[in-house]
């Protein structure tokens, strides 16, 4: 009888804390019911909050409509691709999109308890949508140049003159390229000697798909270059944005990384008129990060620069010089005997540069006046002095 009576005692005391458990949490039920009907400018701050959720909405999708047409355009421009940030904004405005939607659905149902959460999380919903908006504005635009498509652009060449010295400078410079410990090569030479064309033609050759380099910047110099200009080239090529940054040495820190990432690298800068420090602009200057190439006038740029290999490009022979003038002159019946004779003395004046070579006899195709001849021989004098000077 006492083990029954226990029993019973034990069912009792166990109907009785569930009977508690289940009337707090009636209890609690009820007290939450009581405050929403008891408060019901709580039903109407959620129904304003949705249509303020809903106007925020409708702006960002303006924008983001107004960004994905810009995008398409853009496809129209090879040499561009859309910033990271811009496919991370897109990817989030979508996702925001989608979690409205959740709660337009829920709100739909009509469910009194959740209010309360709802208008919570439309408020935080409100200040996502915002802040999205503010981020979509991209003050320094949704593209960038596209490093990799810059670099393998090819560059529009003219003819090679010079034939055999040319070519043997040709596989020279190559020669280097392809030597892991030639890091710094100088190709120098006067004015008008066709150091810009070689190295024109090498830049395209290291574009065939056998050249052992993945990338290559051209960069054209100018007497009045700087560090900071020739940052800003370079970063363009790259495809590298300072932004508002002017410090010298954290462009530099920028560009040494950007170019060390870029494996197999060459960078060739032409016309070069004074030396500097290619750590200082922030090029490489370690095995497999980055090549240079430099054009100049003057052999002592390319000492200055500890260039690894310096390599001289010299005028045409006055054989050379003549048989481009006769070719470019386009004569189809031999020359006047006097004119003839001013022409060697012209081509001399020359001085075996191509560019001037051609120039000339491009000016004097087709004249038959010895007068015009003679004048074109002393501008061909003036000009060599000026060269001279």
């Amino acid at each position: 009888m006492g083990m029954e009576f226990l029993a019973i005692l034990a069912v009792f005391s166990m109907r009785t804390q569930f009977l508690e458990k289940l009337w707090g949490k009636i209890e609690l039920v009820m007290n939450i019911w009581t405050f929403i009907r008891e408060c019901p400018e709580l039903l109407n701050s959620l129904d304003e909050k949705a249509k303020r959720l809903e106007q925020k909405l409708v702006a960002l999708c303006s924008i983001e409509e107004d960004i994905n047409t810009e995008l398409e355009s853009a496809k129209f421009q090879p040499q561009k691709k859309r910033k990271r940030e811009v496919e991370a904004w897109l990817i989030n405005v979508q996702r925001k999109k989608s979690d409205i939607e959740s709660i337009k659905h829920q709100i739909g149902k009509g469910k009194q308890i959740l209010r309360p959460w709802l208008e919570s999380h439309v408020q935080k919903n409100i200040k996502e949508v915002e802040e999205l908006y503010e981020q979509g504005q991209f003050p320094q635009g949704l593209l960038l140049l596209d490093a990799h498509h810059t670099s393998r652009e090819k560059l529009l060449t003219t003819q090679l003159f010079g034939g055999v010295s040319t070519k043997r400078i040709m596989k020279r410079i190559w020669k280097c390229l392809i030597n892991f410990k030639v890091l710094r090569i100088g190709v120098y030479g006067v004015e008008g000697v066709g150091k810009t064309a070689i190295l024109m033609h090498i830049h395209n050759k290291l574009l065939e798909s056998t050249s052992p380099f993945d990338r290559v910047y051209w960069i054209t110099m100018s007497q009045h270059s700087s560090i900071h200009k020739l940052q800003n080239d370079i970063a363009k090529e790259v495809g590298l944005d300072f932004l508002d940054e002017n410090d010298i040495r954290k462009r530099a820190a920028k560009l040494f990384k950007a170019l060390t990432m870029r494996e197999r690298t060459v960078l060739i800068l032409d016309d070069v008129w004074k030396h500097f420090l290619p750590e200082e602009v922030g090029i490489p200057n370690k095995e497999d990060e980055c090549k240079l190439i430099l054009s100049t006038r003057s052999i002592d740029v390319c000492r200055k620069m500890n260039c690894h290999e310096t390599i001289e490009v010299k005028p045409l022979s006055d054989e050379e010089a003549e048989k481009l003038f006769m070719e470019k002159l386009g004569q189809s019946k031999p020359l006047a005997p006097a004119i003839e004779d001013i022409a060697k003395l012209i081509i001399k004046q020359c001085g075996g540069l191509p560019l001037l070579v051609i120039e000339m006899a491009l000016r004097m195709r087709g004249v038959d006046d010895i007068c015009e001849w003679r004048i074109a021989l002393n501008e061909a004098r003036e000009f060599r002095r000026g060269l001279n000077d």
